[in-house]
């Protein structure tokens, strides 16, 4: 039988985000902190999923606001509209999976 003579370290993935949340606002934002977006806030608005045209996957389809942009970064190229993107996935998916978040599937062509 072997044992662990000491614990290994936990590997934590850090995020290139925190929320962020005025006092007297009623959601949250998405302020990016590593990077050429970082100091970058933004909220996300209407998301939706959609069927990718032969295939099993869906793309999703979201509008944004930015709200602070001091380095005046280009938020109108695909990379950044990719990057915020994939943080909304992530953050479905770990509601998803925390039970925060219930998907509920609608066919609009009914």
């Amino acid at each position: 039988m072997s044992t662990q003579k000491e614990n290994s370290p936990t590997e934590q993935k850090t995020k290139p985000y925190t929320f962020a949340q005025r006092q007297d606002d009623d959601y949250t934002c998405i302020k990016l902190t590593e990077g050429k977006y970082a100091e970058v806030i933004y909220k996300y608005g209407n998301v939706g999923f959609k069927e990718v045209e032969d295939s099993e996957k869906l793309s999703v389809i979201f509008d944004y606001n930015i709200l602070k942009n001091p380095k005046d970064v280009d938020i109108d190229e695909q990379e950044f509209i990719d990057h915020i993107g994939d943080i909304l996935i992530d953050l479905v998916e770990e509601q998803l999976a925390t039970g925060k978040l219930d998907l509920k599937i609608e066919d609009v062509n009914d």
